[in-house]
């Protein structure tokens, strides 16, 4: 297989990106096809679905961030040159039969089955999307998505439309996951430096603050200052219980 596109997010490392999409509902990303399939024919009633399905590839054994969890697994192409590497060379996969999800807090271990962790025998990802809007240019389609929880340079493999009355079971079973509720921290983000935000992107990039961007089990230390990549932005915070300061 190769890549038919790739998305470009505000988030180009894989620190911050979300365990899941509807974390973070306003963060927004532009596909771009690859030339052989940038055809506005090719998207023809793409408009009509409100959201979508994104297959994509992420590279195994990825330092940083916690992405053993649900739906939304991290990451994605490393930078500009593996952004673009050829599909027919991925890295070997890098996996475990067990991990240990961040919404255990990072100590219980599970099936790498019973997870959506990066960590399994196929670099796969999968995400839904809602559709912002399609933009046709003279070079191809744009497709631009909000909910967009990939790593900026992320390889889409395929893009199928989200069909509520087949992908939506309302009496489905959350498994482990229903005893372990997700847990938001507070943000404190001061006026001033809100005010540094590009506009339009404040609202995803407290949605990513808020999911706490810190690896799943991170000890208490209310004085460590971490920094976030986050649309051409260096977004430094600190974690004080359950208070994130943006500083």
């Amino acid at each position: 297989m190769k890549p038919i596109a790739h998305i470009h997010t505000d988030l180009p490392q894989k620190f911050g990106i979300p365990r899941n999409s509807f974390l973070a509902p306003h963060l927004q990303g532009r596909i771009v096809f690859e030339p052989e399939y940038a055809l506005n024919s090719a998207v023809a009633g793409i408009d009509s679905f409100s959201h979508l399905w994104l297959l994509w590839r992420f590279e195994n054994g990825e330092p940083g961030g916690g992405a053993a969890d649900v739906a939304g697994t991290r990451a994605a192409a490393a930078a500009a040159a593996s952004r673009h590497a050829p599909a027919t060379s991925p890295k070997p996969a890098c996996w475990s039969p067990t991990v240990r999800p961040p919404r255990l807090g990072g100590a219980e271990r599970v099936g790498v089955f019973a997870t959506r962790s990066p960590f399994r025998p196929n670099p796969i990802g999968l995400t839904c999307v809602k559709l912002d809007r399609v933009e046709l240019t003279g070079a191809g389609p744009i497709i631009h998505v909000l909910g967009a929880d990939l790593r900026d340079g992320t390889p889409i493999y395929d893009i199928k439309p989200y069909i509520p009355f087949a992908d939506c079971h309302p009496d489905a079973c959350g498994g482990w996951i229903e005893d372990a509720p997700w847990h938001e921290l507070d943000v404190d983000f001061p006026e001033q430096l809100q005010a540094e935000v590009p506009t339009g992107k404040l609202p995803g990039l407290t949605e990513v603050l808020r999911q706490d961007p810190r690896r799943a089990g991170s000890k208490h230390e209310p004085t460590r200052v971490y920094h976030l990549a986050y649309a051409g932005l260096d977004v430094a915070f600190t974690v004080d219980g359950d208070v994130l300061h943006v500083v």
